[in-house]
């Protein structure tokens, strides 16, 4: 007797690890085999001062795709975070060159992205209006803004506060990277442990069972688009104080990019299912590749290919396991 229950705990714990490597996004294991093919052609790829510069450099578009993730998961995208963080940098520098203490412009910076995102919120869900041409119009309105505060270039406030949070370390990690980490830890509670991440992994999966529960699915988008504008304030103030200047088109093209991180972290478009834990290895995997690229001298007009060559092939890689998963 006492043999047969160990034989059935052992296939419990067997049956538990594949379920729990099933979890593990395919990303995850591209991103190993990505990083073992770099270090094979250069030795020095793997050292501790080139992965903190991945860090730094992934560290603003890992916000953006947090609060991309959670648009993805009703079933949206939001194609003007990556405008919203190019106005947090501009309206901020606007601000401080008028008087306003740089900290408190740049917290009116994020309640503007925040308004912004609800905004967004609001003309998709009471218009009736794709999130993809809703946001892509917000896009330009907030492009246009941006260069109309600059004139079409940049501007510039001298502040030590941008030292302060691009050359703080603590156990020799950077102060933006663990202020990355804040984010996904905030963002990874909202979703799983409160009632406003259900309504939003309900948005995605069963809308019609949100109105049967007597919620507001109007007001819950709204909600989640201003919370996705807030998250995108936040990487403007950190993009903010790695540029030090106000840059109209400096996050030009982030917001696919968090998309793409979302989508190949295993969060999918259609059935309300997915989180920030995948998203990290998505946008892992796009920073360190471009890295990997500089790092061996791998000339830049081949570089857009070569990473969206990479990047298709993962999500593609990524669908025909869900889809094999489920047969």
């Amino acid at each position: 007797m006492q043999k047969v229950n160990a034989v059935q705990n052992n296939t419990g714990q067997s049956a538990s690890v594949l379920q729990r490597i099933k979890r593990v996004p395919p990303v995850a294991y591209m991103l190993i085999v990505i990083i073992a093919a770099f270090s094979f052609m250069d030795p020095h790829y793997l050292s501790f001062s080139n992965f903190r510069n991945v860090l730094i450099q992934a560290t603003p578009l890992m916000i953006v795709a947090f609060g991309q993730t959670c648009i993805v998961l009703t079933q949206g995208t939001d194609l003007s975070l990556g405008a919203q963080v190019s106005f947090v940098t501009v309206f901020t520098v606007f601000l401080a060159q008028r008087g306003i203490i740089l900290e408190v412009a740049m917290l009116i910076s994020i309640v503007c992205t925040m308004l912004i995102g609800a905004l967004n919120g609001l003309i998709v869900a009471k218009g009736n209006i794709p999130p993809f041409i809703a946001t892509y119009g917000m896009q330009n309105i907030v492009n246009s803004i941006s260069l109309l505060l600059t004139a079409g270039s940049s501007i510039f406030y001298s502040s030590f506060t941008y030292r302060v949070v691009t050359e703080t370390t603590i156990l020799f990690i950077p102060l933006m990277v663990w202020v990355a980490a804040a984010v996904f830890i905030v963002v990874w509670i909202v979703l799983r442990k409160t009632k406003f991440g259900t309504n939003i992994y309900g948005l995605g999966g069963n809308r019609e069972a949100l109105v049967l529960a007597g919620i507001s699915p109007v007001k819950c988008l709204i909600k989640t688009y201003a919370f996705a504008g807030m998250i995108a304030g936040i990487a403007g103030v950190i993009t903010l104080c790695r540029v030090e200047s106000g840059q109209p088109i400096v996050a030009t093209g982030w917001e696919f990019q968090a998309v793409a991180a979302t989508l190949l972290g295993g969060t999918s478009l259609r059935e309300g299912k997915g989180g920030v834990t995948g998203t990290i290895f998505g946008v892992l995997l796009i920073r360190i590749i471009k890295n990997g690229l500089n790092v061996i001298g791998v000339q830049s007009i081949f570089q857009n290919a070569i990473i969206g060559s990479i990047v298709l092939a993962a999500i593609i890689i990524d669908a025909v396991v869900r889809i094999r998963s489920k047969e």
